[in-house]
């Protein structure tokens, strides 16, 4: 009958030091390597909005748990904290196996080299250790009730923050982005032979690429990059002394124009002949073709030179209209409301995005405004250093610009975004040789994911394009394409074209 006692006791000393050494070398290896640990924590599609506040509770939780273990009086209670823990773990992992595709594992030490299944048996055998020491003790009923409470209370705990996180990242992101590691994955890429590409459209069979260096040139790549061929536009009056030519693919059709002139071509596909449809005396910095007799443009009001987006008609009858409301001035209406300018054939909807600020504008067809949406970081003012040159009457910026928003592109639902900032919880170093592409679903205005687009050891990507066929960038003078992963292909509505 002594032996029972003694027997018990050492099992629960046993137990006891078992997640003394469990707890104390994880979070040894957490503080160790914590810059690290936040990151990891902080892009967890569980916990983001949390991640600043639970990196120091975990170790700080596993610290005090062992120093109540190691105190005899202490014992009972860190062994049921110890068991609350250990829940709370094993409720991450299993959500993270129900409603996750990738996230990195953030425990520290050795545990790092366990699968997530490996890593959910090791922690069910702790909760067993704990319970069964918990047993031992002597259990009543007042025990029963708070072990039962315990085992409920810290997977709902779990559960709420999730739930909170979640509705957090959507509605009130904090600038922490969720990274996905399988958004694309790298399928060809050809060599271009010059730096000079830049993407000019798509349609149901091919790729276009124009170049800056020759405006006239084409080349028709097939989706795969297995085939190229090379096309020369030619003019049925080409006079003019273009200074930002640029082609653009709305098929069947192609457009040549330069709005600095200004003049608009248009010809079909295959043929590569192009006739003037619109020279008129309405300027502009960007356009895009809507249909055969229409074009959505950028230009400037004439009296102050500030940015309005329009309809300009093309044809036998030029005309056009402004929608003088959708930019909005913040500091002088030119710098500030500069940005990219992107149409959905599918959906029928213009999305202009700022490039200093974090809006970014939806209409429809006929540019009347349906929302402005904004990206995820926290610049809403335009922060620029603008100046009136008396002299000339210019106006420049007098220091560097604070870029948000790079380079935009857009496929049915999804707003590709290449930002510039870098949010919470993200290692600096990668932005050396990758960009970042934050992706938003301008149908229900909300923040997707985001991936690193890789360039390679000299050059970071140029220029983007999402298709119908996959998601393309240039890398200095490499052509590169990308299937779509399971999380872009389940973020993007299958209705469109």
């Amino acid at each position: 009958m002594k032996l029972r006692p003694q027997l018990n006791n050492s099992l629960i000393q046993i137990a006891s030091y078992l997640y003394v050494l469990l707890f104390v070398y994880a979070s040894v290896s957490k503080i160790l390597d914590f810059e690290n640990f936040q990151v990891q924590l902080g892009q967890s599609p569980l916990l983001s909005a949390f991640a600043g506040f639970l990196a120091y509770a975990v170790v700080v939780g596993e610290l005090g748990i062992s120093c109540l273990l190691v105190i005899p009086e202490l014992r009972m209670s860190g062994l049921y904290l110890s068991v609350a823990l250990m829940a709370m773990f094993t409720t991450y992992i299993i959500i993270i196996l129900n409603f996750s595709s990738f996230i990195p594992c953030s425990c520290g030490g050795v545990l790092e080299h366990l699968g997530w299944r490996e890593h959910l048996i090791f922690n069910l055998v702790f909760i067993v250790f704990g319970v069964v020491a918990i047993v031992l003790s002597g259990i009543d009923k007042t025990k029963t009730v708070l072990l039962i409470c315990t085992l409920v209370a810290a997977p709902s705990i779990i559960g709420l923050l999730y739930l909170r996180s979640e509705e957090i990242m959507s509605q009130e992101n904090p600038f922490i982005r969720r990274f996905q590691m399988f958004a694309l994955s790298e399928r060809q890429s050809t060599d271009l032979e010059n730096s000079s590409f830049y993407f000019a459209g798509s349609d149901d069979g091919q790729i276009y690429l124009g170049n800056h260096s020759a405006p006239l040139h084409i080349i028709a790549f097939d989706p795969g990059l297995k085939e190229k061929k090379h096309y020369t536009i030619t003019l049925d009056n080409d006079k003019y002394p273009f200074r930002s030519a640029e082609i653009r693919i709305a098929a069947p059709y192609f457009y040549l124009y330069d709005g600095l002139i200004p003049i608009v071509y248009k010809g079909r596909i295959g043929e590569w002949k192009a006739e003037t449809v619109y020279q008129g005396n309405h300027y502009f910095t960007k356009g895009i073709a809507v249909d055969s007799l229409r074009f959505a443009i950028r230009g400037q009001k004439p009296q102050t030179g500030e940015h309005i987006l329009g309809k300009l008609g093309v044809g036998d009858t030029p005309n056009i209209t402004y929608a003088p409301d959708l930019l909005e001035k913040q500091i002088d209406g030119i710098f500030d409301t500069d940005g990219t300018f992107c149409y959905s054939e599918g959906l029928k909807r213009f999305v202009y995005t700022y490039h200093y600020r974090n809006q970014f504008i939806v209409s429809d067809k006929d540019l009347s405004l349906l929302y402005r949406g904004h990206t995820i970081d926290t610049t809403t003012k335009a922060r620029l250093k603008v100046v009136h040159l008396k002299k000339s009457g210019d106006t420049k910026l007098a220091a560097p610009p604070y870029m948000v928003n790079r380079n935009t592109t857009l496929y049915n639902n999804l707003l590709f975004v290449n930002s510039e900032l870098i949010g919470r919880f993200e290692e600096r170093s990668v932005r050396e040789y990758a960009k970042v592409i934050d992706v938003y679903d301008i149908l229900s205005n909300q923040y997707k994911f985001s991936f690193y687009l890789y360039g390679n050891d000299k050059y970071k990507p140029k220029e983007f394009i999402a298709t119908k066929h996959g998601f393309y960038s240039i890398i200095n003078q490499e052509l590169n394409h990308y299937n779509y992963g399971k999380p872009t292909l389940k973020s993007m509505v299958n209705n469109t074209k």
